[in-house]
């Protein structure tokens, strides 16, 4: 007969098992903290690695690709609308280059340009002065290609109570000279001090008075800018002017229509500027007939090529190849889509104004850039 096991016995733990011994609890050892400091050493030196790495990338990168400043009008090239943007996209897709834009205003630019600054293809919303093309030839600078690109409408805005119902052609330029300094002189019933304002070294306040305004020299000095007996307040930017003009009862500003398009409709008091007892024209419109909009008012927008001994010949090789991309029906056709008019159709008695050496041919063709 089998004898039953013996029943196992659980082993008590011992007095020595059942107390911890508080020197086993978790510790860094010494060697832990030299491999620790040993593996962030080694981290470090990859991160030091890496941003040479990526500093001998932007080297090689900059040798590989040539860069392409574009530099001047904020028409053209800011306050809100990416066009150039979508320019230096397509046109990247075609070339390799490393493309820079930067609206700071047509003046602006130029004096960019002249002080040595990184401006390859300069963007100007008004005619080169012969001053300005003076100051860059003096500066070493010289001009390779100069062309328009497109066409601009200006508009005059007010703010939104103001009673007036359009402004004669004839009386802008008496508005903007001082001569005609309340609402009341050319609108009854609306007894209202006339509020000015502008943005100085802009190309757009530059074409205005110089050819509405008829104040005849663009290249004045800051602290003469506007015309003398004038009430114009400077401000910084169009939104800072459109906002002050909301803001101030009898203002009155001047703006790209491309930008206006780019504010809440309900926000823009439009003055109509008329010629004589025509219709009045919302330059807004879609459909707006260039004809029949004061000639004035439409500007045409260019593009100037720099060369010279301080420009990369590959730069100024890019510039060129820019400034026929834009001029192309892509771009052209990108133009439009920021309600610009395109230099296809140039609108009867709108005058373009090119530097010497870029006039017409005799059979009509325009000489873009020099040899070419």
């Amino acid at each position: 007969m089998n004898k039953p096991a013996p029943p196992t016995k659980n082993p008590q733990p011992s007095a020595q098992r059942s107390r911890q011994n508080p020197n086993d609890s978790p510790r860094l050892g010494l060697g832990f903290v030299v491999f620790f400091g040993s593996l962030l050493g080694t981290l470090l030196g990859l991160a030091a690695d890496f941003n040479d790495a990526a500093d001998t990338f932007e080297r090689f990168r900059s040798l590989a690709y040539p860069e392409l400043c574009i530099v001047g009008s904020n028409t053209i090239l800011g306050d809100g609308i990416t066009m150039a943007s979508d320019w230096a996209h397509a046109f990247d897709d075609r070339a390799d280059v490393r493309i820079t834009v930067r609206g700071i205003g047509s003046v602006r630019g130029v004096e960019e340009a002249v002080n040595g600054g990184c401006v390859h293809v300069l963007a100007m919303s008004e005619p080169m002065t012969d001053r300005q093309y003076e100051a860059l030839t003096n500066a070493g600078i010289s001009l390779q290609c100069a062309a328009e690109i497109g066409y601009d409408v200006i508009a005059f805005v007010t703010d939104i109570q103001n009673r007036a119902g359009s402004i004669l052609e004839r009386n802008l330029a008496a508005i903007l000279t001082g001569r005609i300094v309340n609402w009341a002189q050319i609108s009854s019933g609306n007894p209202q001090a006339i509020r000015l304002f502008a943005r100085p070294g802009s190309g757009t306040t530059e074409y205005v008075l110089l050819n509405v305004a008829h104040y005849a020299d663009p290249d004045i000095t800051d602290d003469q800018y506007f015309p003398p007996d004038t009430d114009y307040t400077s401000c910084a930017s169009n939104d800072d002017c459109l906002d002050q003009t909301l803001a101030t009862p009898g203002s009155l500003y001047w703006v790209s229509t491309a930008w206006m398009r780019t504010q809440p409709e309900q926000y823009l008091r439009v003055m109509p500027i008329l010629q004589g007892d025509e219709a009045a024209i919302n330059p807004l419109s879609e459909n707006v007939n260039l004809d029949e909009y004061p000639s004035s008012l439409i500007r045409p927008l260019y593009l100037y090529v720099l060369g010279g001994e301080r420009i990369d010949d590959r730069s100024e090789a890019l510039g060129q190849s820019f400034l026929r991309f834009v001029r192309s029906v892509p771009g052209q056709v990108i133009l439009e889509q920021y309600h610009f008019y395109t230099f296809f159709a140039k609108p009867r008695e709108v005058d373009v104004v090119l530097p010497p050496g870029f006039e017409p041919l005799s059979d009509g063709r325009q000489s873009i850039c020099l040899g070419a």
